[in-house]
């Protein structure tokens, strides 16, 4: 599953992310280990991880695809399956971010 996030209108990017949400396997009460990377021309990666529950990791998913993250992917979402959350985008001094959230499902 891949969904893309609307962020023209904001009603598109609230029906966007209801629906990537719907879809999604989040157990809301198993653990989740969250993965962010950004990488930026010039500048050293940036990583930042942490565990998560089920029901926070649902927050903070629909806070990042509301805000910046503009794919969802998840493989299977029955079997439990990694979700990944992507934005690539220009910077100020004519650089190019990508950042990418992992959650995998840990218990």
């Amino acid at each position: 599953m891949l969904i893309k996030i609307r962020h023209t209108i904001p009603g598109h990017t609230i029906d966007d992310v209801n629906r990537a949400l719907n879809e999604l396997g989040i157990d809301d009460h198993a653990t989740y280990r969250e993965v962010l990377v950004v990488n930026e021309i010039g500048q050293p990666t940036a990583t930042r991880e942490a565990e998560l529950v089920g029901l926070y990791v649902r927050s903070f998913i629909r806070i990042q695809l509301q805000e910046s993250m503009r794919l969802v992917e998840q493989d299977d979402p029955a079997a439990g399956s990694p979700i990944t959350l992507r934005c690539d985008r220009p910077t100020k001094a004519n650089h190019h971010r990508t950042q990418t959230c992992t959650y995998t499902q840990v218990r």
